[in-house]
C-alpha cells in the first residue's frame, strides 16, 4: 500500500550579501535544447518490510539521501498532549532512515539532554552525520495558552516561556545523539547542510530588511564568512514574487549534498542550481531544461545529476526526471515512472538504481527501480 505524501515544502528563497572575502565563481554556460533526449521507462520491485520501523499515513518531502544509498524521511504524525507545540498548526516528525541492506534508523530529538526543542526548522543528512536545526531552550517554563480553532471556537495548549534560541543537534547516521552546538544571532538561519570536514554551510536573512544571507559557519557555530554569487543567479530579495497570491511568502529551497560539496536549489525559479564547495567557492549549474519548465527539486545521488522539473503551473511535486551533466548542463536522460508515482516519491538515484518507498499499515517497505530503455520496457509490458 502506498499512502499519498503530505508535502510540506521548506518556504525560502535563496539570495546573497555581500561577501567578506572574494569568493572564486565559474558558470557553466547553457547550451543546444534541441538535441533529442533518450528516454528511459522505471519498473518498480517491493522489498522487505524494514524491521522495527513504523510509519504513519503522511510523510514530509523532500527526501534525503547519503552517497552510500541510504535514505531519509520524516513521517509526520499527531501532536501529542502536552507536547508544547500549537495544535494544528505544526505537526510533528521523525525522521527515518533506510539503507540499502534494509536497515532502518530513528532519530529522536525528545531525548537530546537538557534541551526542550519547540521546533524543528530544518535537518541534513551526510555520509557521516545527521543534523537538525531547531529552536530550543534550556529550561522548561510551562503556561498555557489558547488558540482559534477553524470552527472558530477556542482550544488551550502548554507552551514553553522559556527564552529559545537556534541549536545544531548532531546524530551519527544510526540514530544516536552526539552533541549540541548553539548559534549565535549574526542573521536569522532558516536551513542548514554540513560539508564533509564539518563547516556549516547556513542561509537565511536579515531580520532588519529580509535581505538575504548565504554564510559558512565553524564546527561551534560561530560565524566564519559570507558568501556571495554572480548577480542574476540569485533573486534579489527573499521576500515577495514567490507567489502572487502571497505576496508576503518567500519561494522554497533545499540543500542537496553532492559529493563533498553542497548544492542549493532555487525550486520553482529559472535560477540555476549553486554548487557550493568546502571552501565556499560558488559555481552555477543551468540545466537545458525545455522551454517552459522549471527546475523543481533535485534527486539526490551519487553518480551525476538528478533533477525534477515541471511547469510553472504544476503541483508542487510533479514533473519529469531528467539526468543532466554536471558539467556543462546538457539532458542525459528522461525517465518515465512506472505504477503512476511522481518523481518526488523517488528518494535517491544510486549507483544507477532509483529508490522509493511504500509505507501504510504501520510498514515501510523499500522499492527498488531500474531504468531500461522506452522502447525495450513497452516491449517487455506487450510480451507478458
Amino acid at each position: 500500500m502506498r499512502e499519498p505524501a503530505l508535502a510540506l515544502v521548506p518556504t525560502v528563497i535563496i539570495a546573497l550579501s555581500a561577501a567578506v572575502g572574494a569568493q572564486s565563481a565559474s558558470t557553466i554556460a547553457p547550451g543546444s535544447k534541441s538535441t533529442p533526449v533518450p528516454s528511459y521507462r522505471v519498473s518498480f520491485e517491493r522489498r522487505e518490510p524494514i524491521p522495527g520501523i513504523s510509519a504513519t499515513g503522511a510523510i514530509e518531502l523532500p527526501f534525503l539521501c547519503t552517497s552510500d544509498g541510504t535514505f531519509f524521511v520524516n513521517f509526520v504524525g499527531t501532536v501529542p498532549a502536552g507536547a508544547g507545540i500549537q495544535p494544528p498548526l505544526v505537526q510533528p516528525a521523525l525522521l527515518t532512515s533506510v539503507s540499502p541492506s534494509g536497515r532502518g534508523h530513528t532519530f529522536r530529538l525528545d531525548q537530546v539532554p537538557e534541551l526542550y526543542v519547540s521546533r524543528e526548522k530544518d535537518h541534513f543528512a551526510s555520509d557521516s552525520e545527521v543534523i537538525f536545526l531547531v529552536r530550543a531552550s534550556r529550561e522548561n517554563k510551562p503556561v498555557k495558552r489558547t488558540y482559534r480553532r477553524k470552527d472558530g471556537s477556542e482550544g488551550e495548549y502548554e507552551d514553553n516561556s522559556a527564552p529559545q534560541h537556534l541549536y545544531i543537534l548532531s546524530f551519527t547516521r544510526e540514530g544516536e545523539y552526539r552533541r549540541t552546538t548553539e548559534i549565535g544571532d549574526t542573521f536569522s538561519i532558516l536551513r542548514l547542510g554540513v560539508f564533509p570536514r564539518g563547516t556549516f554551510l547556513a542561509f537565511g536573512f536579515e531580520e532588519k530588511d529580509h535581505s538575504p544571507r548565504l554564510a559558512m559557519l565553524t564546527q561551534d557555530g560561530t560565524f566564519l564568512k559570507s558568501l556571495t554569487i554572480p548577480a542574476g543567479d540569485a533573486p534579489q530579495s527573499m521576500v515577495g514574487g514567490a507567489d502572487a497570491r502571497h505576496p508576503h511568502a518567500v519561494a522554497p529551497a533545499e540543500l542537496v549534498p553532492s559529493g563533498h560539496s553542497i548544492l542549493i536549489v532555487q525550486n520553482n525559479t529559472t535560477f540555476p542550481l549553486l554548487e557550493v564547495g568546502e571552501g565556499g567557492a560558488i559555481r552555477a549549474i543551468r540545466p537545458h531544461l525545455p522551454d517552459g519548465q522549471q527546475i523543481r527539486h533535485v534527486i539526490p545521488a551519487n553518480q551525476s545529476l538528478y533533477v525534477i522539473a515541471g511547469s510553472e503551473n504544476a503541483e508542487a511535486f510533479a514533473g519529469t526526471i531528467y539526468e543532466v551533466s554536471p558539467e556543462d548542463g546538457a539532458l542525459l536522460k528522461r525517465f518515465e515512472l512506472s505504477d503512476g508515482r511522481e518523481g518526488s516519491e523517488v528518494a535517491c538515484v544510486h549507483d544507477g538504481k532509483f529508490l522509493s518507498l511504500d509505507y501504510g499499515d504501520g510498514k515501510v517497505i523499500p522499492v527498488v527501480g531500474t531504468a531500461e530503455v522506452a522502447a525495450t520496457a513497452a516491449g517487455r509490458e506487450r510480451n507478458k
